[in-house]
């Protein structure tokens, strides 16, 4: 048993080599291939099951890709988008929080910028870009 296993893993390990192999991004699109496939067999959902089949022929194509700079660049590309949404997210649960202070965004360089609440009608002026508006707090 033992040796037919130290085979398979001989065998397998000479596959991959010099292919890309799995990261985050591979496994993420395995996962959600998977799910999508199987939410396809509940009746309405029926027509997952072709989104899911390429989704899992990507995972498995970028697996055994030898071009390995643009997979990297494709998992640098995904990072930038999952940190995005992260700090995105964590500002939305940090303005919520914050019940003493009012948000607004800059309208020229999209800086946030945070005032006091109970204020009434106030000009802010951007640190950043020097613009002025005037906002109710």
């Amino acid at each position: 048993m033992r040796n037919w296993l130290q085979r398979f893993n001989a065998r397998v390990s000479r596959l991959m080599m010099g292919r890309y192999g799995i990261d985050e991004l591979g496994s993420l699109l395995l996962i959600s291939g998977i799910v999508m496939s199987l939410l396809s067999l509940i009746r309405p959902l029926f027509w997952l099951a072709i989104p899911a089949f390429f989704i899992i022929a990507w995972s498995y194509f970028r697996c055994f890709s030898k071009n390995i700079g643009k997979r990297q660049s494709e998992l640098s590309k995904y990072w930038g988008i999952k940190n995005r949404i992260r700090s995105r997210l964590e500002f939305l649960k940090k303005k919520r929080r914050d019940k003493t202070h009012k948000y607004y965004r800059c309208k020229l360089c999209k800086t946030v910028l945070r005032v006091p609440k109970g204020r009434g009608k106030i000009q802010i002026t951007c640190p950043k870009c020097k613009n002025r508006m005037i906002k109710k707090t």
